[in-house]
């Protein structure tokens, strides 16, 4: 389990996350949702150290996040950025093989080849192993990196934005993808993501964000409502189901003056006129 007491991290002045508390149980996937600057980013951050908060407010299994040694931190949370850097010079198999690193010394034993294979052709790459890295497509690139995090055998799996430079097809093929081995190896993941249609078609759970502090925290029925989506991205929208999926259909755009630019979709930027 991983828990969460009074969470809270500023850039500088400007305050980002704001008593955060939340509990995420084992083996589901939950969904960060919420506008730019909203703090899914940053939130994923602290979740795996890259951005260290007051300690004593990330428990995982009982334990301060800042008791476990970095090789501890390496083989219990993985973290794909919403940018990762990728040498597009390697090959599929050497991209996949850094993900071992928490576990190898100074080669790779011969069960951490056999993970490595093993996870290429789960994730359908058996045909593109040894193909460098610039000669696939988007798509392609992404079942690399989720073919990454999974070799690394870690339980908790810190996505931010995984299917953002996706196109329809390959979204739904990733999010399809990512579904099946949480359920296969009983992953806890945790995705900050802006498609409400796939965060509650996805996920176990769904985490409302606003101007970093929580709006909701539950099922996707039960948070993702037309009220909840007005005041939160300031937009009137449609809830239905098909063919027992949920989608969100948006009618009109109520304009907000402290909306961040268009351009900035970090995620982490605060808004004017937000708490200090």
């Amino acid at each position: 389990m991983i828990k969460i007491n009074n969470l809270n991290f500023s850039y500088g002045k400007h305050r980002i996350l704001d008593a955060i508390n939340l509990s995420f149980e084992a083996s589901q996937i939950v969904s960060l949702v919420g506008p730019n600057g909203s703090g899914k980013s940053t939130l994923l951050k602290c979740l795996c150290r890259i951005l260290k908060s007051t300690d004593n407010t990330i428990f995982i299994d009982g334990k301060a996040l800042e008791h476990y040694s970095r090789r501890e931190m390496a083989q219990l949370i993985a973290y794909v950025p919403q940018q990762p850097v990728l040498n597009l010079a390697v090959s599929v198999i050497d991209a996949v093989k850094i993900g071992r690193s928490p576990y190898i010394g100074y080669t790779l034993s011969k069960n951490d080849e056999d993970i490595v294979f093993k996870v290429i052709e789960q994730l359908g790459l058996t045909e593109l192993a040894f193909r460098s890295l610039r000669e696939l497509s988007g798509g392609e690139r992404q079942r690399v990196l989720l073919s990454r995090v999974i070799a690394q055998q870690a339980r908790i799996l810190l996505l931010d934005e995984p299917t953002s430079a996706l196109d329809l097809k390959n979204q739904l093929e990733m999010a399809t993808l990512l579904r099946a081995i949480q359920k296969q190896q009983q992953l806890t993941v945790i995705v900050a993501i802006h498609d409400l249609n796939l965060a509650a078609r996805f996920s176990d759970s769904v985490v409302q964000l606003k101007q970093g502090k929580i709006y909701a925290h539950g099922r996707w029925d039960e948070t993702m409502t037309e009220q909840s989506i007005l005041e939160i991205y300031g937009v009137q929208a449609f809830l239905s189901e098909v063919q027992g999926f949920p989608y969100m259909v948006s009618l009109n755009a109520v304009p907000d003056r402290d909306d961040p630019p268009s351009g900035i979709d970090d995620g982490d930027l605060p808004k004017r006129g937000a708490s200090k």
